[in-house]
This record gives C-alpha cells, structure tokens and sequence, in this order.
C-alpha cells in the first residue's frame, strides 16, 4: 500500500519552524530586537522599550535551545503512542526544523518487531537502507530524501511485512553550484556511503553517487566535521565569537538535527578537532581572549565540558621562525601568526600533531610536557629552532610541502597530508615564489624515521593535474582504508580566471567577481582516479573547505527522543575595555538592533551610517550597569562604503562569567554617541 505524505498532520512542524526561527541567527539563541513590528517579547516591555530616554530598561527574556528541543521530542513521543497503523504511519518532515531532506515515521505494532527503512534512489544503487530497533511504538528517522520532490520510502518489519509511503518535502534553495559526476571504477566505490560536503558558504551536506543532494543541516559551521564514536556527527556551532570562522564550540548533532551537546569553550575554536581514545575532545582554538588566533590547542572533558589541558603554540617557537609566503597572499592579520587548520594525536607516540600553514610545517609536541617533538617541512628560515628538530629527505623525487592541510596518520604511521603548494617557497623569498602555469597541489604520504630523522616521500597525487586541479587553500585528503591505496581528496578552492585563462589565484580572490569557482572531490585508488566529483559555479558556495565518506544509518546511531540535550562548559570571562562613557546624556538607540540572551552569552549585533571613511570609524561598545558598577566591552565594526556614506555593521558578545547574580542594563557607544537600549540581562 502507498500513502502520500506531504507535510506533519500535528503540531510538531510548528514546533520545529520555532526552533529554527530560534536557531538561524544565533545559533542556540532568539533574537529580540528594540522595534515595536519586530519585538518578540512581551508587549508591555515594547512599551517600556519605547520610553528608553527615561532610562527604563526592560528585561532581555533568556532563550532555551534545549526547552524548545524538549517540546519537540515530547510532541514526537506523543505522536509514537498515538496509535498509527503500519500501514498508515504519521510521516513528520523535517521535525527539529533544520534537516530538511529527513523525517520521521511513528507508527504501533502489536508485536514488539524491528526491521528496514530503505529510502529509494533514483537509480537503484543509490537506495539508502538502514534498520531500526525492536518495539511497539515506533520513531523511525528517515535520511535521503530528494529535495522539492516526492521520494519513496520502504518500511518492512522483521516478520516480512512491508508498506511503502511517499514522501514530498518542500523545495529548498540549496545554490552550491552545478554538480557533476564521473565514475571511472565502481568496483572501488562504496554506494552505502555518501559524500559529506562541507560548503565554504556554511552548509554541510551529502551527495550520493549521481552527485544528488540527499542531506542537509542548515544549523553550525562546517570547519571541522567528524563522525563521532557514538555515530553522532560533532561539528561547530553556528555562533561566531570573531570573523571570519571562530565559532563559540562544537555541537553533537544526529542527522535528525537533534542536538546533544553543546560545548563552548573559551577562544572558540576552529577548522577542526579530534576525539581522543577516552572520548574527550582535542580542539584546534584561539587565545582565550581572541589577541592571537589559530595557535592554540585546548582538550575538553566530554563530560563536564571543562578545559583540561592547553596548548600555546607560541611557547614552543618563535612567532617569527619559517614564515611562509602565503602570509603574503592570504589576507591574514599579524594575529594569526601560526595559522593552525589541523590536528592528529599519535596514541602510540603521545604527540599531537598540528599543521602550521604559516609556517609550512607540521608540528608535533610532547602532549606530556608540551615539549616540541619534531618538525615536518622545509627548514629554511627556522633561526630559533635547533636543527636537531627537522628532517633530512631521503630517496628520489622529494618535495617539501607548503601551506598544508589535514594532517593524518596511515595505518602504518605514515604521515599524509593535503600539500596545498602556495609558493614553494618562504615568506622571505616570496619574490620568487611559484605562479602561473607552473603552480600545482597535492596529496602526499610521507614516511618519517624519528631515530636517524629522515624522511622519505612515499606518495604523491594531483601535480600530474597540474593547475587545473589547484587549490590554494582550503581542502584535505583521507584514508578509507587506513593506507594510502584508498583515497579520498578533495581540491577545494580552485578559481579560474577564464579570460586571462589563469589559476593562481589567493584566498584575497575568493570573492571577485567573474572567476569559476570549483572543488574536485576525488577517489583515488591504487594512485588511479576511480570517482571525482566536480562542484562549480560563480558562487562562493562552490568551494569546499574538506569532504568525508559516511552512511547516512549507522548502527547505534538513532534519534533518541527521551535524551535530553545539554550546553556544557563556558567561553570563559570576556575581557573588558578601557573605556567610560558619559551615560548621563545616552540617547535612545533606533531600531533595528537586536539583542540576545542564553545560558553562554549575551550577544548584539546592528547597524548605522555614517559619513566617515571605514577606517576614521570611531570604536563601539556595550555598556553594562549594574549599580555603581560599569563594565564595556569592545564590539567588532565592519564599513561598506557607498557614494555618499559608510554603512557599518556591529556585532559582539559577553560571557556571563563573572557577571553572575546582578542585573545589568545595557548601554551602547557607537558613532561617537551612547545609547540606552532599553533592555537588562540578569545573570
């Protein structure tokens, strides 16, 4: 029998369109903002907003993430014990509001019976079947639907018996480019996994083998995606400390959009993290106040989200040792002096590994003693270090790598990498550094002997592609297998400028205008191409930070309705600034800015014109009272100028640590001029 499903017949579409109203913006936050057609607060503290010049402030209503989660599976268990039939079951599209090409099946059977889900392709190979657990009252989660369309979905119990619904999600913008596909050896290619693409746009989403999108989560950053143990996805959250992509934290999610944990962490973290053997969290992170970025490392208790260890790559070398010439190209700051986009920890050797881009090199530190264990790359430049630290090449047709990405360990122990090949050479010599037709990237596995400190080149794929296959950053390469005979590589960033019919371009051109934007995203195996997958466009959305293979079911993995989510850990005291303002003469601020409470932080963002240049912008602060107690906070300033003035954005945040039992009113220093903003946060 076949029934049509469009949408959830109850209430929990309602239920799940609030919890992504709540989500889209500020990750685990609402948005309440100070104009009267907008507010969503109480209306009587719209009208004590709108006196604001008489300095009545109206308390800011803190958002629960997880209340609203919870209103979500108790209307899915009621819908569970409702009584549906087998072969009628309630189909719930979409239930946490932030998966879209999944749902939900509950149903009763007499008999406590398992069985199938099998989500039809659109050819048979592309099937998505997994299975679910013995019961009566039935949440089955189905993963795989098409977008806009109507797909077919298979339940069969364990005792044969088999009913089919057909399941219409609605259409969904999702512009990442035209995607291509070529299988080449499908005898090499696993259809029982798809590809997990982590857009540069912000967007993690899954392909099958026709290079059709069959998964999608609209809710957390994508720099740092991994499958937990558990079979959890763990990415990071949506919230951004500080642009372009230092995130609050790391959210576990499963592919029903249901979060699980919430882990903030002081510094934020970025680009990626690893679970260590006992389950906790090693994290790629800033400085605790965000003065120097990607040079950190901190691991995190899974249980109590508390920082246990830390590392500061700054004590362990010098900031001005080995720079590399894409300093020069990527538009990076001085504070992001080490640029730390990867980590691996070596159990047998107790070294966590990190890949330095700015300094062309992997480095491996002692995680007992946080000592330096070694250094991977060309040691050119390195004045402070000893050279009893690097490596010497052994064996034919030896590279160094530069600019890496993704740093793993084979099997075997051999390290391997994304050689991104920005350059070739050292910030110092950066006028010779490679360009035109002669730039190239890779993969490479390299073989290191730490007793006589050689090393040997043992892999390499993609300089045979030569520019057409460049990135120059971004990108990554895994294992399937856990040797270098399966490989799975994505070339993330490559931009072609078709009219000049150049490839060297730098992360400072990914937003010009009028350059093909592609990621090739390839399996590589016993060093042949056996499958690419080929995304491009004129938008951003088409270049792909990394990829990963996984199921779509895994074992274990199932949406668990009766957990309850948790936040976990702190973004740590906020520094404050020297700062004072005259509150005596604060104006009512204008509307449209809009203000944010959570358990993790109180946040703000808004915007005005002005007509000074982007850099005469006078510095923005959030005032916080408390009695006679003041506290200001730096806000971040963005200016886009126009032909008769300079409209600025402002954003910023506060931890709560520190600021506990007080009421505090909020005032704000922008443009010169202080505003009340007519709310209060109690913490």
């Amino acid at each position: 029998m076949k029934n049509k499903v469009l949408l959830s017949r109850l209430c929990i579409c309602t239920l799940a369109v609030s919890l992504l109203a709540g989500c889209s913006s500020a990750g685990s936050t609402s948005e309440t903002t100070n104009n009267s057609e907008t507010e969503s607060i109480s209306s009587e503290t719209v009208s004590e907003n709108e006196s604001a010049t008489t300095a009545s402030f109206a308390s800011l209503e803190k958002t629960d993430l997880f209340e609203q989660q919870n209103s979500i599976d108790e209307a899915l268990q009621q819908e569970a014990s409702a009584g549906y039939s087998f072969e009628e079951p309630n189909v719930i599209v979409n239930p946490y509001g932030n998966s879209p090409l999944t749902a939900v099946a509950a149903f009763h059977t007499d008999k406590e019976l398992g069985g199938t889900v099998t989500v039809k392709g659109k050819d048979e190979k592309d099937d998505i079947t997994g299975t679910f657990e013995a019961a009566t009252d039935h949440l089955v989660p189905i993963y795989g639907l098409y977008n806009g369309d109507t797909t077919e979905v298979v339940l069969t119990l364990e005792d044969g018996t088999s009913t089919t619904v057909e399941v219409t999600t609605e259409k969904t913008e999702v512009n990442v480019g035209t995607i291509e596909t070529t299988m080449s050896d499908d005898s090499a290619y696993d259809y029982s996994n798809l590809t997990f693409v982590c857009s540069s746009a912000g967007m993690l989403y899954a392909l099958d083998s026709a290079g059709d999108i069959r998964w999608y989560f609209t809710d957390g950053g994508v720099l740092g995606v991994h499958q937990l143990k558990n079979g959890h996805l763990m990415m990071p959250t949506s919230f951004l400390l500080k642009s372009m992509y230092y995130k609050a934290g790391l959210q576990e999610i499963d592919l029903s959009g249901k979060i699980y944990h919430q882990y903030m962490i002081p510094g934020g973290m970025h680009h990626d993290f690893q679970e260590l053997p006992d389950g906790n969290l090693l994290v790629a992170g800033d400085s605790p106040d965000l003065s120097t970025v990607e040079d950190y490392v901190v691991e995190i208790d899974r249980e109590s989200g508390e920082v246990v260890w830390e590392f500061n790559a700054a004590d362990a070398i010098d900031k001005e040792d080995g720079q590399s010439a894409s300093i020069a190209t990527d538009g990076s700051d001085e504070i992001d002096w080490f640029h730390n986009n990867s980590l691996w920890y070596d159990e047998k050797n107790d070294l966590v590994l990190l890949s330095a881009r700015h300094k062309d090199a992997i480095i491996a530190i002692h995680k007992s003693d946080k000592s330096l264990a070694w250094i991977l790359g060309d040691p050119a430049n390195w004045n402070g270090v000893d050279k009893k630290y690097f490596f010497t090449p052994t064996g034919d047709d030896f590279e160094w790598q530069y600019a890496q990405h993704q740093i793993t360990m084979l099997d075997n122990g051999d390290i391997m990498m994304f050689d991104n090949g920005t350059a070739k050479v050292k910030l110092s010599d950066n006028d010779n550094r490679v360009s035109g037709d002669d730039i190239y990237s890779r993969a490479v596995v390299y073989h290191i002997n730490t007793d006589d400190m050689t090393i040997e080149q043992v892999f390499e794929y993609g300089k045979e592609r030569g520019p057409e296959w460049y990135s120059d950053w971004i990108s990554g390469v895994i294992s399937l297998d856990g040797t270098k005979d399966q490989l799975w590589i994505t070339a993330g960033a490559n931009l072609y400028d078709e009219e000049n019919n150049r490839y060297d371009h730098y992360p400072t051109d990914m937003m010009k205008q009028g350059l093909i934007k592609r990621t090739h995203i390839d399996q590589v195996s016993n060093g042949t191409l056996a499958y690419e997958i080929l995304i491009s466009g004129d938008t951003y959305a088409s270049l792909t930070y990394r990829s990963l293979r996984l199921p779509l079911y895994t074992e274990g993995a199932t949406l668990d309705v009766n957990a309850k989510g948790e936040l976990l850990g702190t973004l740590g005291e906020t520094a404050t600034a020297d700062y004072t303002a005259p509150l005596d003469d604060a104006a009512a601020l204008p509307d449209g800015w809009e203000f944010t409470l959570d358990d993790a932080k109180f946040s703000l963002k808004g915007a005005y014109t002005t007509d000074k240049a982007s850099d005469a912008l006078e510095d923005a602060y959030v005032i916080l009272v408390s009695g006679d107690e003041t506290k200001a906070y730096a806000l971040t300033q963005y200016g886009t100028a126009g032909d008769d003035a300079t409209k600025v954005t402002v954003s910023g945040w506060v931890s709560p640590v520190a600021l506990e039992g007080k009421t505090w009113d909020i005032y704000l220093s922008v443009d010169g001029q202080v505003y009340e903003s007519g709310y209060s946060i109690a913490l």
